[in-house]
């Protein structure tokens, strides 16, 4: 019997999905799954699942190890099309899909914003694009020393939001996040404060 523990990503053996490990009750584990919803699961009916951050985060911060990952995914034709789509929007930080205002900045990671078209693009290379976009934002706020930035991910799943939130734990301690004015965003953004430790710490 396979062999799991709390906090670990699992997967769906007869559907589709993954879902986070809280708690092994015998044969049976107990996990949340991507609706936030807490379901019971035969274990036999589960599989491990590499982390979907770590997994893009394996492929670095630079355009052609996204290649790579965009490659296992899609023809390499259509790849190469994605690929030019990419390399242009990140020749630039000051973006079409990026605003700054004053001592502030906005960050669109909707995926149309980012890549024009993502037709035949599975989601987890989108949550990898949009990842390594986050990434590379919060490095130019640091570098510019902003005091605040907007991540705007709309509201979906809660997928994206999710990974945003849990990068900003692990990797960005100095940081303190909340949601975007809801006047403003609704409820699909997260807003981020960065403080002089931030700024400080090498990149």
């Amino acid at each position: 019997m396979r062999q799991f523990s709390p906090g670990q990503l699992v997967k769906f053996l007869n559907e589709v999905g993954s879902a986070t490990v809280l708690r092994v009750e015998g044969s049976q584990v107990v996990v949340t799954d991507e609706d936030g919803f807490d379901r019971t699961v035969e274990a036999h009916e589960l599989i491990h699942a590499p982390d979907p951050e770590t997994e893009a985060k394996k492929y670095g911060d630079t355009v052609p190890d996204l290649a790579k990952l965009l490659a296992r995914e899609v023809g390499e034709t259509r790849m190469k099309e994605l690929q030019k789509d990419f390399d242009v929007r990140y020749a630039n930080a000051q973006a079409t899909n990026m605003s700054r205002r004053d001592a502030h900045m906005e960050v669109d990671l909707h995926i149309h914003e980012l890549v024009e078209d993502q037709s035949g693009l599975p989601d987890r290379a989108k949550i990898a694009i949009q990842m390594d976009h986050f990434d590379r934002m919060m490095d130019i706020a640091k570098r510019e020393k902003l005091r605040r930035i907007v991540f705007i991910h709309g509201v979906g799943q809660g997928v994206l939001r999710h990974q945003i939130r849990t990068s900003l734990d692990q990797h960005h301690p100095d940081c303190t996040f909340r949601d975007g004015d809801p006047r403003r965003y609704g409820s699909g953004a997260t807003e981020v404060w960065l403080g002089q430790d931030a700024w400080r710490r090498p990149q």
